[in-house]
């Protein structure tokens, strides 16, 4: 029987301002990964549809999707089929700090396990892909959905998932400007200062439990960063002056996704107006851009039957 599989990925945003490679949420607008098994073949082919069709790796040993899959091969000592098509369907924008790679990587994973008996957890892809990503932060959301809080201890990677609701919208916005994550990584101070690691404890944790219990007034204050915002964000022409845009429009915060470019807002309200605010601002810096307002996907990739 030709073996077809299909998943479905979230994108995701990493850090939420104060919580550097450990928090990330989930958000509900995916990619799409499909795999056919072609017996006639005697290799794996990849076929790319929407964003990044030009610049990512069809070759399926580059691809990020292709190499997730092969070691999950090698972890289960399982076999891949020796030919087929890999598609790709990518909504999630490259390079712009809403989780492209994690979500292949994780698309990938989930592919490779079905392909393969199945013996991997989510816990155990969990530790793989961080391995493969080398931070959790969006890995961990585009598994396992919601906001997520992760840590790596003794060669493991463990998660807590916290279902976020709909009262609560998130404004994504994307300037045409690609932000690598080694040039944001570039970025950033060899070591930090001793209050600056209080500072950022306190508003992390403050982040965390805001959210948990709905307070949502106070996330402007559980956004605030010292670790990362203030030296990535001069690497977003603009940046500054769009999320202070975005709040003057009425967010309850905003910050950097992931390691950039992309911009994003909370909001209970307003959220049109709060989207065009940021739009706008980009482009009075002669940048153009994509919004999206979104919610939080509380369940993770998924095969889909």
């Amino acid at each position: 029987m030709t073996k077809q599989i299909h998943v479905r990925v979230p994108a995701t945003s990493a850090n939420i301002g104060s919580g550097f490679d450990a928090v990330g949420i989930a958000l509900n607008f995916f990619d799409d990964f499909y795999f056919t098994e072609d017996a006639a073949k005697t290799h794996i082919d990849i076929e790319i549809e929407g964003l990044g069709k030009d610049s990512i790796p069809t070759n399926f040993s580059e691809n990020f999707v292709g190499r997730a899959m092969k070691a999950v091969a090698i972890k289960n000592k399982g076999a891949l089929p020796k030919g087929g098509t890999l598609k790709l369907v990518n909504a999630i924008p490259p390079a712009r700090g809403l989780g492209s790679s994690s979500a292949a990587l994780v698309g990938g994973i989930l592919i490779g396990n079905a392909l393969t008996g199945n013996k991997m957890n989510k816990e155990d892809m969990l530790s793989l892909a961080t391995t493969m990503e080398g931070h959790p932060d969006n890995v961990a959301p585009a598994l396992f959905g919601g906001l997520t809080v992760s840590i790596m201890a003794d060669g493991k990677t463990m998660t807590n998932s916290i279902p976020i609701d709909d009262e609560l919208s998130f404004i994504t916005v994307s300037p045409e400007i690609e932000v690598s994550t080694e040039k944001a990584r570039e970025a950033l101070p060899k070591t930090i200062d001793y209050q600056n690691a209080v500072f950022n404890v306190s508003r992390v944790s403050f982040l965390v439990s805001s959210l948990f219990t709905k307070q949502y007034d106070r996330i402007f204050f559980g956004l605030q960063d010292k670790l990362h915002v203030p030296y990535r964000i001069r690497l977003i022409p603009g940046g500054k002056v769009v999320l202070k845009e975005a709040e003057d429009a009425g967010a309850l915060g905003a910050t950097i996704s992931g390691s950039g470019s992309t911009l994003i807002a909370f909001a209970t309200e307003k959220e049109e107006a709060i989207m065009n605010a940021m739009v706008n601002a980009f482009r009075a810096q002669g940048v153009e851009s994509t919004g999206r307002i979104l919610k939080c996907c509380n369940h993770g990739a998924q095969i889909i039957e």
